[in-house]
């Protein structure tokens, strides 16, 4: 024990960095990321100009954040949904083939998100530059060579060159309190109407054994 009132010593030398016969070497550091930031910048430019003129990030939605904890936030999905690529008259194999994302899980709940993303699909399409696939014979819909010549490669980090940043709804103005909002019980209002669907099925049940009834008795 310490002389006096001092604090009782409770080291833990468990810290160790340097792996040798009496350290386990369990600290692990990254002093490299400087040199890290230089390298991926170096691989994501030699990308590009790999696949040039394509552009270097695949078009994502834009989709809301999960939980009710984050879902006013708006954040990039994995990938377009069927029905949104339907609603731009996209098929989803040809999708794949001009940089846009597709997943074929997600579902649409809502109608506003929906429109967003078909209105971030048709922006796209409509700046897209689809080179020939034979340069010979130019088909309907793909660039001519001065079109080619005049091609700028989107080189952002998410792909967002042609379609801009994710889109917030507009904040509506602040107003004054209704007499009807001051007096309304929310909580019981909800409560009532959780219980109506929950018992829906219970009570249709319950209303159709007492019908029964009533008519056996006639």
């Amino acid at each position: 024990m310490p002389k006096g009132n001092n604090a009782i010593p409770h080291v833990h030398q468990k810290k160790h960095f340097n792996p040798c016969s009496s350290q386990k070497g369990n600290v692990k550091v990254f002093l490299n990321q400087p040199a890290q930031k230089i390298r991926r910048r170096r691989l994501r430019l030699q990308k590009a100009k790999k696949i040039f003129p394509r552009p270097l990030k695949a078009l994502r939605p834009q989709v809301a954040c999960p939980t009710v904890r984050y879902n006013m936030k708006k954040r990039l999905g994995r990938g377009f949904t069927l029905e949104e690529l339907s609603g731009a008259s996209l098929k989803p194999q040809y999708a794949n083939t001009i940089g846009i994302r597709v997943d074929a899980r997600r579902k649409n709940i809502s109608e506003e998100s929906l429109n967003t993303n078909i209105q971030r699909l048709k922006t796209y399409v409509s700046k897209l530059v689809l080179f020939p696939v034979n340069p010979k014979k130019i088909q309907a819909g793909e660039a001519t060579e001065a079109e080619q010549k005049a091609v700028v490669q989107d080189r952002t980090r998410f792909g967002t060159a042609a379609v801009g940043a994710v889109v917030y709804p507009a904040v509506d103005a602040a107003r004054k309190v209704t007499e009807e909002e001051k007096t309304k019980n929310v909580y019981a209002f909800l409560k009532k109407n959780h219980s109506a669907v929950r018992f829906l099925g219970a009570r249709l049940k319950k209303a159709q054994k007492k019908a029964a009834k009533e008519n056996e008795k006639k």
